[in-house]
């Protein structure tokens, strides 16, 4: 059960999150020369939170299959739609790759496991009709930010391993991922120095015993690495990202276990904050130039995996 409590904050936060992205949503310049297929159920139930978008060069060769970046936005995993992520994922197709930047059902109307089956379904869509769609499904690679990096990131991890999907409720997609890429990942679910916060989230993210059950234990991300098959990891931060303390905790467990990943970590900003997302906040201010080069970087690492 969730609090009223625990309801209250949700409902508080998503007023907050909403006013603060107005303002930067309604100045975005959005690119030209890409081609936008809005609104494709990857689940046909009618939900606006099965839908999903696909953002290809306007100039791609007719018949040619593209490589794939898959989007999950953040949003604390209870806010958000691929409407925060357009500009950003745009800029990313003018890079060579046709971008699937899908919603996904949020909590408290869902708990986390609905939402990684969400997230598993756009990977099937993807298997299923990605040919339609001038998608290369042998070249595909995930990307997510905040609290869809942490879907992102036990998503490719189930994806790879049958023995965690299984623990998780999940069946891979039979996608093989190349690689995944989490800007400002929120990959810590419960305690830390967000603890007292995440006790409350918590009541949202796991709300039956049978969702405790399934993913207390890899609440534990050295248990999720070592049981799950991960793609190499590219990590994006800024010490201006007050949850910067999660992509270095990550990176300790990745190096540890002898995984593939590399870390970025930007400076304080010169001309304007480098905060939290700040690639994705910044992506339609032409000005923005950290924000546009973090951008290359994540096509650049993607390119140098397919």
């Amino acid at each position: 059960m969730i609090s009223q409590e625990a309801r209250d904050l949700f409902t508080a936060n998503v007023a907050a999150m909403t006013a603060g992205d107005a303002p930067h949503l309604a100045a975005q310049v959005l690119p030209e020369g890409v081609e936008r297929r809005k609104d494709i159920a990857y689940v046909d139930d009618g939900s606006e939170a099965h839908l999903l978008d696909v953002y290809a060069p306007a100039d791609a060769e007719t018949g040619a299959k593209l490589p794939v970046i898959v989007d999950f936005h953040g949003g604390g995993l209870y806010y958000g739609n691929k409407e925060n992520n357009e500009c950003r994922d745009m800029l990313l197709a003018k890079q060579g790759f046709a971008v699937v930047n899908a919603n996904y059902s949020l909590v408290p109307s869902v708990s986390f496991p609905a939402q990684l089956r969400d997230a598993m379904a756009v990977l099937d869509w993807i298997r299923d009709h990605g040919a339609e769609y001038g998608l290369d499904t042998e070249r595909v690679c995930v990307t997510g930010d905040s609290a869809g990096g942490a879907l992102a990131l036990y998503l490719t991890a189930a994806n790879g391993s049958p023995q965690l999907a299984g623990a998780l409720g999940l069946k891979p997609s039979g996608i093989d991922v190349k690689a995944l890429v989490v800007t400002s990942g929120m990959f810590r679910l419960s305690g830390g120095v967000h603890a007292t916060a995440l006790s409350y989230y918590m009541e949202g993210y796991l709300q039956t015993p049978a969702d405790r059950i399934k993913i207390t234990p890899y609440l534990d991300l050295d248990k999720l690495i070592v049981d799950g098959a991960v793609p190499p990891i590219y990590m994006i931060t800024s010490v201006e990202d007050f949850i910067a303390d999660n992509t270095y905790e990550l990176a300790r467990i990745l190096h540890a276990r002898h995984k593939d990943h590399a870390m970025s970590v930007w400076p304080k900003g010169t001309e304007r904050a480098l905060g939290h997302v700040f690639n994705i906040v910044q992506a339609g201010d032409p000005e923005a130039a950290e924000a546009h080069q973090v951008i290359r970087n994540i096509a650049d690492y993607c390119k140098h995996y397919i």
